[in-house]
């Protein structure tokens, strides 16, 4: 017998399943629903990258074309948003750039954030509100394909069989589908995540962290991330940087990102975790000495990400009813503007039109 979840959706539908607990299957699940359609989201528990992100909404940092259009609009989207559902974590703030120029730091761009652990913390509160099923549990891959649909194995429960499936997991998308390596790849992030803001301040404290204590993000002026992402195809060996910054989250502070990529035969294999923190530390050493003594402690979770940067938004090739909605760089600004359309192309399908 199947969990007992909603067995019709709107349209005579069954549920949609969204596959994945953070910003993107979350967000999107709250889509679906708008939409009209049954939902029903599966989240193994696992911290994921959502949890450890800086929640960064740059919505004016977008590459050129339609993805950039979209992604200035996700001020709006985020208000839409918290007017429907109340305090989600997001808020205006200011932007601190370190490195370049001397000018480069005196830059303060327009900027807002989601606290990441605020939005979490929402999400456990949206869903259920929304009339989405939450089940805690993990999705055992490949998927399997079933007359009429999909068939999706659980750890903990019985099987479950819907008409359509996202893969909203990040890196876990890769094991559910593993056709997706093609364009979807995976790297390991860690940071210094603390619970609480360490106290002392300038001049013997940190003047980094002091921006932090004034709800402030410091992020450096050139992001090296996306371009070791970009030569993650052609790497013969693992690579790695460190991008020093930090970030309010929730009564603490996240600091730091150390970024590796491995070759795609390795990707999947998790770093030492001491090995990482060292590198870190390392890095925001040069920064200030005092972030790279902090007391930590030391996070990392497996990263998607797509080479080109444009993520997977859309039904998959050869496999009707199953979708992709992963690889996100700037998943903050993107998801939120990205959700309803994929929201509304899953609605048309479900009633058995074709998206325009």
């Amino acid at each position: 017998m199947l969990p007992a979840v909603p067995q019709q959706g709107a349209a005579g539908q069954r549920p949609v399943l969204v596959v994945g607990g953070g910003i993107a299957g979350g967000v999107l699940a709250l889509a679906l629903a708008d939409a009209g359609l049954a939902v029903t989201l599966v989240d193994e528990g696992f911290p994921c990258a959502t949890a450890l992100s800086y929640g960064g909404v740059a919505w004016w940092a977008g590459a050129p074309g339609e993805l950039g259009a979209l992604m200035r609009q996700a001020p709006q989207a985020w208000r839409a948003l918290e007017h429907r559902h109340g305090s989600i974590g997001w808020r205006p703030c200011g932007l601190r750039l370190q490195g370049g120029s001397v000018l480069d730091g005196l830059l303060r761009p327009p900027f807002a954030q989601v606290d990441a652990m605020a939005f979490r913390q929402a999400l456990a509160r949206m869903l259920p509100r929304a009339g989405i099923t939450v089940l805690a549990d993990r999705v055992l891959g490949p998927l399997e394909r079933v007359a009429g649909g999909w068939r999706l194995r659980l750890e903990a429960q019985a099987d479950l069989e819907v008409d359509q499936v996202v893969l909203a997991a990040g890196a876990g998308c890769l094991a559910l589908w593993p056709a997706l390596r093609q364009r979807l790849r995976l790297s390991w992030a860690g940071v210094l995540a603390l619970e609480t803001m360490p106290a002392g301040r300038p001049p013997a404290g940190s003047r980094w962290l002091e921006q932090g204590r004034r709800g402030r993000l410091v992020q450096p002026r050139h992001w090296r991330r996306r371009g070791l992402e970009q030569q993650a195809a052609e790497l013969q060996q693992e690579a790695w940087i460190v991008d020093a910054g930090l970030a309010p989250w929730g009564e603490g502070v996240l600091v730091g990102q150390i970024s590796l990529v491995r070759p795609p035969a390795r990707q999947a294999e998790p770093p030492d975790p001491a090995w990482m923190e060292e590198r870190l530390r390392q890095g925001l050493s040069q920064l200030e000495r005092e972030l790279g003594h902090l007391p930590g402690p030391y996070r990392q979770v497996p990263v998607a990400f797509c080479d080109d940067g444009i993520p997977l938004v859309g039904p998959i090739d050869a496999a009707p009813g199953l979708w992709a909605f992963t690889g996100f760089s700037g998943a903050f600004a993107q998801v939120p503007v990205l959700a309803p359309r994929l929201a509304q192309a899953m609605a048309l399908a479900a009633s058995g039109q074709k998206p325009g």
